[in-house]
């Protein structure tokens, strides 16, 4: 088995600065980690003509695999491709048919076509061309003194492209090493808590490499193993998911792209089904999330943002006692926000959710972070009480998130 090993290189002075927040090397890492592959070490540098020499030199001396991305545009900070031919000893060449398709890509969007564009389809002579489906940048792939580096532009998306498409069918060639994996997703659960239920089910399986990835209030279990074919592991995995979920069927909601909204969105069809949402300091928060799925209009029907106590009132019928009584954080108005949703948009399932998000307008009874989530058929209420944090951003988004669950919790009969 041929064991290859990678070194990535991000540059761009918005990456140092922090402007900019550099998840193209993780996607990479991810991605070459499915083949085999491990990333040893990362590395952020400046547009810097002798930083970006001294990081190759570095890179290759170390490892057999090199990818780099930025640097690719046609302003007069893109040095990326300059530095490249200083580097090899080699002269930028003209692709002609690149340059005619730019125009085009020009024209059908409406835009001029400027001098400085056609920089994007001059490349290094040694470079071999990889497509960009996404955008104007190709990628390049060198080989140099037997190891490999790989060159895309910055752009997210863009790198995506280059890497899925043109990287690792590249890589897969080379190694005979596979690794099979699958995410496990969790909400509502400490990660340590987790661990200790699920570690039982992985001390039975010692080739398993286990990974625990937290972010606020939820959890992913990434399980990889080491293959022979593609495939091969795909049940067995599939087992460990859900023996886990078995476990807490509350907290563990799917694996890998199943989110919540996802997940949700599949048990409404199922059922034929139909949500519509009222929701106060999430701002229409989850239904973003509910119709960020393809076909979400087939179960989505419609969305109430009743931020102020006037419009909970008017649009959903909140009693106005009711409000005086208990205030807008409270169970008894968010049941009056399911009632009214229900019966507005007439659909079958629906979710209300009033909370204070902070940083200010906490009280001793209900300081910020609290929130009030119902979820409701037309038979019965689910509302509970959460207390969050002290950030409004998150606060939003872990009461979107929550919501969803409890929803998940609700059609499949959990709560």
């Amino acid at each position: 088995m041929i064991k290859l090993n990678a070194i990535t290189i991000s540059i761009g002075d918005e990456l140092l600065s922090g402007k900019t927040i550099d998840s193209n090397n993780a996607y990479i890492s991810q991605q070459l980690d499915l083949i085999g592959i491990p990333v040893v070490k990362k590395l952020i540098i400046g547009d810097v003509r002798e930083d970006i020499i001294d990081a190759l030199d570095w890179a290759f001396a170390q490892a057999d695999i090199l990818t780099l991305t930025g640097g690719l545009g046609p302003t007069h900070d893109d040095i990326t491709k300059s530095v490249l031919c200083e580097y090899f000893g080699v002269a930028l060449v003209p692709y002609p048919e690149l340059l005619e398709k730019l125009k085009e890509r020009f024209i059908k969007r409406g835009f001029k076509f400027s001098v400085s564009n056609e920089s994007q389809a001059e490349y290094p002579e040694n470079a071999a061309l990889l497509e960009n489906p996404v955008g104007t940048a190709q990628g390049m792939h060198f080989v140099h003194k037997g190891k490999h580096l790989f060159v895309m532009a910055g752009v997210p998306n863009e790198m995506k492209a280059v890497t899925d498409k043109g990287i690792i069918p590249i890589l897969a060639t080379l190694t005979s090493a596979l690794v099979e994996k699958i995410d496990i997703h969790s909400i509502g659960i400490p990660e340590s808590t987790l661990y200790e239920l699920s570690k039982p089910i992985f001390d039975e399986h010692p080739n398993l490499k286990v990974a625990y990835l937290p972010k606020q209030g939820m959890v992913t279990i990434r399980l990889s193993i080491n293959s022979n074919n593609v495939g091969e592991n795909t049940a067995f995995l599939l087992g460990i998911f859900e023996q886990i979920r078995q476990r807490r069927p509350k907290n563990i909601y799917g694996h890998d792209r199943e989110d919540l909204s996802s997940v949700i969105g599949s048990l409404l069809l199922e059922r034929k089904a139909t949500v519509a949402t009222a929701e106060s300091c999430t701002g229409g928060l989850v239904a973003s999330m509910i119709t960020d799925i393809n076909g979400s209009s087939d179960y989505f029907s419609t969305g109430f943002v009743t931020y102020a106590n006037q419009t909970k009132q008017k649009l959903l019928g909140v009693r106005e006692e009711t409000l005086a009584r208990h205030g807008a954080v409270s169970e008894e108005t968010v049941s009056e926000m399911l009632s009214g949703t229900l019966r507005h948009a007439e659909s079958n399932y629906a979710i209300a959710i009033s909370g204070v998000a902070g940083p200010t307008g906490g009280s001793a009874e209900k300081p910020v972070g609290t929130v009030y989530i119902g979820v409701a058929d037309n038979s019965r209420q689910h509302i509970q009480r959460f207390q969050f944090g002290n950030n409004r951003i998150l606060n939003k988004e872990m009461s979107a998130f929550t919501a969803l669950n409890q929803l998940r919790l609700l059609m499949e009969g959990l709560i």
